[in-house]
């Protein structure tokens, strides 16, 4: 290496000694700026900006059928929403009660003005809704749209006007705090005036419900009406008639001498119930806090806590039992707490060893100095992004820990050895950083290339594999230059600088024995392991096909293990901080036995809160679904996992014939299943689809290893269809849609305008009174107005038959589709699947008819094949960029070989452990690409130093396997210290689980240092060979062609030159 190259190479090193107070004052301004920025930098569980290319409207419409749901809602809503620019798929969903409707839009889009447009073509949409349904609800897949804070609301029965006290007094008061964006109350049911028409008298009186909403509505409104001019005054105009009073409203005359108080009663009340909830087995009403987009979440809970302790005070209250079950700042402070600590004691344990290695103590201060100043910087950098302090930013941070420390190491090290050697203190500071300035460089760039492929990835990978790369990369970057620029200087002085001219102290004495016992230790220990590996490499540097083959087979037999004993999940199941429940019950199931049965279940719960240590929990139910939401204390000692403890809730629920109970959300992720196999049937006629995928169920299931059936969705409901005699009702003046009409004003009833009362608005509805629609025989004697002015009974113009309901109708871009799922024997899935698979090609469908993709099956692999990529995107960067710093093509293959024999150690830690690797086990795998290549390029850095100072390939690889031991151990121990901690710190309350993290970096570095030193140099002697001898080949090639035009001696050397470029 010529003068110029180690002079560049030693640029930051002169200048840290050339300009001490610049670099002291510049070392303060990172310390000052980064304690302001790290005080300020916003705290959050998840990071903020994240939004999904999702949205879904959801529509409901109480006891409406499916298939009219579908007609008269969903199809309307779909033809204005596809409208919407960067839609790609529209999936809606169509069931009694309501329709769903799921869009997922094109990478890149805008999603706010994707949302300002959805809200526009729904506003569009409810021109063609049915009148009586008033509410859409519009979700955004957005982070900053969980809520932050959760508070359960029970109330007592005897309290009056519960609403507008809970609404005025509680969830008002938590709107106007700084940083609430919305109150959302599940539950609370605002009360209504409800007219309840009594049947006969209403026939008497020659009305019928249909006409007497149509009047009432119109007699009830308020409406612009234009402007007038008052002189010189320009004054709009409204008209208005608005009943002022539920006395007005009663006498409101529907008939010369027939008041509607007459044959209704009116009444102002809580409307009934489809649903219940309870919170810690109270009734309760469920409000959920939603912050501001900017606002800060450990702020905002705080702000939350202080007004809640003071709800609890208020006298007005007294009536109600409160309890916030949930909140994020708790979360935050949790995980955030946990990752800290593992921080802390990782950095402590680095510190132990390097004060173990480097056996001073000054030197092991300026060397640990390095992870906080490094990190500091780190969170400036974060803090002017306009980053947070959220789970992923502080993962990224913690594998820094023990990352921050090897630069500093290497140079440190390299220093000392030069003093030792004799060199004088500053040439020693210059030369010890400039000889090891490439080998690190190119470390930290290895370390922060591997997340360029996060660049290159769209969606979600992207901005989480972001969120998780610029602390890892601006902190290792700030390793870098404070390995290079502070720790020439800091060492400098720190080094003696010649004999000591007085008595060494007391102090100075108990340093010298506490040395002499390190050094003693570190000889009888790593020292002897240095020595050790030194004469294995002198063994099989003379063996390199046996080393060869041996590595290859350690490495086959760890894929075979690993890929028959671990799999991918998408979390650690054991250590899940809560647990899901769902059910599915009988469809004839009535509300208030479905409530019964919840009780029940809210029993079992009860009965085994105190030995599983159940915090609280959450119902949810309708008639024939329901849910139940449970977690555990924060400082959970019992040694039941959330899996084992579900299960024993799970086997103590009374068994009740038909009821489903699904563990987690397993009702709606069967189709993901290893174990089973889903068939997708899509068409236009939902009949003829629903007929086709039984018929394809009936065939299928019979299949020799196809288990059976799993249920999907439930039982459908029955229903009463009533078929309109066409002939009939034109024969007789009738439209038919106002007998559907009138039928559904008779069931259902209908909204009317609402009410003004005091400054707010009243809900108003209308409808029969209970007894008058609770049987077929009261439906059939409904009359049907006529032209003639004549009434018929509905059971003139209609039949009625009873009918299965049509199945929840599923939509994906306007085709109607069903799933199939068929579970599968185990052990047998793959034979079973592609059996399953030949016989759907093999089918002949009916026109219109056809098997569709799993949408949700290819996503998964769409994932999965993502990190895949990535990773093999990181190795070849990792390749380019050390063949650019190298100047070789095959020397960086015999580093890059490193980063498979980290594999053996990620597997047998997953295997060992029993635990699957998880998505951060996978982004850990590709951290570790990054990672272990440091000790290799460390290490063939200085063997191409050594060689080009004269010594011999073989003198040179033992040599600097001698003297690199020391810094790549220290980095190594470093770096698996900092992660030990977070390996046994388990679950955080989210249920985010860092065991697979943690395992797939320890177990890669520690086998990767382990093999590095005897691997990489016999596989760089294999690959030099191969380059010396492409070399003869290449000469021999060009001596042959140009044995006019060049000299015979120059042809080797010219194509060594061609090869090495």
């Amino acid at each position: 290496m010529s003068p110029r190259d180690l002079d560049h190479e030693a640029a930051l090193p002169k200048f840290s000694l050339n300009r001490r107070i610049t670099v002291l004052m510049l070392a303060v301004t990172i310390a000052l700026v980064g304690g302001i920025a790290a005080n300020k930098i916003p705290a959050e569980m998840l990071p903020t900006g994240f939004v999904l290319p999702f949205m879904n409207v959801q529509v409901p419409w109480d006891d409406a059928p499916g298939r009219e749901v579908l007609e008269k809602v969903t199809i309307p809503l779909e033809e204005e929403l596809s409208t919407v620019r960067g839609i790609q798929t529209v999936v809606s969903i169509s069931f009694t009660g309501g329709s769903r409707v799921f869009m997922r839009f094109k990478q890149g889009t805008d999603m706010s003005i994707a949302y300002r447009e959805v809200r526009d073509r729904i506003e569009r949409a409810k021109v063609n809704f049915p009148s009586d349904i008033d509410q859409t609800f519009i979700n955004k897949a957005d982070l900053s749209g969980l809520p932050v804070y959760a508070i359960g609301i029970a109330v007592d029965p005897g309290l009056a006007n519960s609403y507008d006290l809970i609404q005025n007094a509680v969830v008002a008061r938590l709107e106007r705090l700084d940083g609430v964006a919305s109150v959302e109350a599940f539950g609370l049911e605002e009360k209504e005036i409800l007219i309840e028409l009594d049947r006969e008298k209403t026939n008497s009186a020659g009305l019928n419900i249909y006409e007497l909403a149509e009047d009432l509505g119109d007699d009830n409104f308020t409406m612009a009406s234009g402007t007038v001019r008052n002189g010189s005054q320009k004054l709009l105009m409204r008209s208005m008639a608005n009943y002022r009073s539920l006395e007005e409203l009663e006498n409101r005359r529907i008939a010369p001498s027939i008041r509607l108080a007459d044959i209704a009663s009116i009444r102002y009340e809580e409307p009934d119930k489809t649903y219940r909830t309870r919170v810690m087995s109270r009734p309760a009403v469920a409000l959920q806090i939603i912050k501001e987009a900017e606002a800060n979440t450990q702020e905002l809970c705080e702000r939350l806590d202080e007004e809640y302790a003071s709800l609890e005070q208020d006298p007005r209250l007294a009536g109600l039992w409160m309890k916030n079950y949930f909140s994020q700042g708790e979360i935050i402070d949790e995980s955030l707490g946990t990752l800290v600590k593992s921080g802390m004691i990782g950095g402590l344990l680095a510190a132990m060893v390097l004060f173990a290695f480097m056996r001073r103590v000054r030197l092991t201060m300026i060397v640990a100095l390095s992870i906080p100043l490094s990190l500091v910087v780190g969170l400036t950098v974060m803090y002017f992004a306009g980053e947070s302090l959220n789970i992923l930013t502080l993962i990224g941070l913690m594998i820094c820990v023990g990352l921050l420390v090897d630069n500093s190491v290497v140079v440190a090290e390299n220093i000392h050895r030069l003093h030792r050697e004799g060199m004088p203190r500053r040439d020693a500071c210059i030369k010890g950083a400039g000889e090891v300035g490439l080998a690190i460089t190119m470390s930290t760039l290895t370390t922060i290339i591997v997340f360029l492929p996060a660049l290159l990835a769209e969606g979600p990978a992207q901005f989480f594999m972001m969120r998780l790369a610029i602390p890892v990369a601006v902190s290792v970057a700030g390793s870098l230059v404070i390995a290079l620029l502070f720790i020439p200087i800091s060492v400098y002085l720190t080094l003696p600088t010649g004999l000591e001219t007085r008595a060494p102290g007391r102090l100075k004495r108990a340093h010298e024995r506490v040395n002499d016992l390190l050094r003693i230790g570190y000889e009888a220990t790593f020292g002897r392991v240095n020595r050790g590996y030194c004469k294995v490499l002198e063994f099989f540097l003379s063996r390199r096909l046996e080393m060869s083959l041996a590595v290859v087979a350690i490495l086959a037999i760890s894929v075979g293990i690993f890929s028959n004993t671990t799999k991918f999940v998408g979390s650690q199941e054991d250590e899940q901080a809560q647990f899901e429940l769902q059910f599915d019950l009988p469809s004839n199931t009535t509300l208030e036995e479905s409530e019964e049965y919840f009780l029940a279940v809210e029993k079992t719960i009860e009965a085994y809160k105190d030995e599983y240590e159940i915090d609280g929990w959450f119902i949810f139910h309708r008639k024939t679904f329901g849910e139940v939401q449970a977690w555990f204390a924060p400082e959970r000692t019992a040694p039941y996992s959330a899996k084992e403890t579900m299960q024993v809730v799970m086997d103590g629920i009374p068994e009740r014939a038909g009821v489903e109970i699904f563990a987690g959300d397993e009702a709606n992720s069967e189709e993901n299943a290893l174990s089973t196999h889903v068939v997708f049937v899509r068409g236009e006629d939902p009949d003829l689809v629903n007929d086709v995928a039984d018929q394809v169920a009936d065939v299928l299931v019979n299949v020799d290893g196809v288990v059976g059936r799993l249920k999907a969705g439930g039982d459908a409901p029955s229903e009463l269809g009533l078929i309109i005699d066409r002939e009939r009702a034109q024969h007789v003046g009738v439209n038919p849609q106002v007998i559907a009409g009138l039928v559904g004003y008779t069931l259902r009833g209908t909204s009317l305008p609402r009410f003004q009362a005091e400054g707010r608005e009243v809900p108003v509805r209308v409808r029969f009174q209970e007894s008058d629609r609770e049987s077929l025989t009261e439906l059939a004697s409904f009359q049907v107005p006529t032209n003639d002015g004549g009434f018929l009974p509905l059971s003139a113009l209609t039949e009625s038959r009873v009918l299965p309901e049509t199945r929840t109708i599923f939509r994906r871009n306007k085709m109607v589709g069903y799933t199939v799922t068929l579970e599968l024997e185990e052990g047998r899935e793959e034979e079973v699947r592609e059996t399953l698979v030949a016989m759907q090609a093999a089918m002949d469908l009916p026109e219109g008819v056809s098997f569709g993709g799993d949408s949700r099956q290819a996503q998964s692999d769409d994932d999965l094949s993502g990190l895949i990529s990535a990773a093999l995107l990181s190795v070849i960067f990792i390749y380019l960029l050390m063949a650019f710093l190298f100047e070789s093509f095959i020397l960086p293959l015999s580093i890059v070989l490193t980063i498979p024999l980290s594999g053996i150690g990620m597997m047998w830690g997953h295997i060992i452990s029993g635990v699957d690797i998880d998505f951060l086990g996978a982004v850990a795998v590709i951290i570790l690409v990054g990672v272990v290549v440091n000790n290799g390029i460390v290490l063939i850095d200085y063997v191409n130093r050594l060689r080009l100072e004269g010594r011999n390939r073989r003198e040179a690889l033992l040599r600097a396997t001698d003297l690199r031991f020391r810094p790549i151990m220290m980095t190594a121990i470093t770096t698996v210290g900092g992660m030990v901690p977070l390996a046994l710190a388990g679950a955080s309350s989210i249920g985010l689980s860092y065991t697979s993290f943690s395992l797939t970096l320890i177990g890669g570095l520690i086998t990767a240092t382990l093999l590095t030193l005897l691997v990489v140099p016999v596989f760089y002697t294999l690959f030099d060979d191969a380059r010396e001898f492409g070399s003869r080949m290449f000469g021999n090639l060009l001596r042959g062609r140009s044995a006019r035009a060049t000299s015979p001696d120059d042809a080797p050397a010219m194509a060594h030159q061609a090869l090495e470029s």
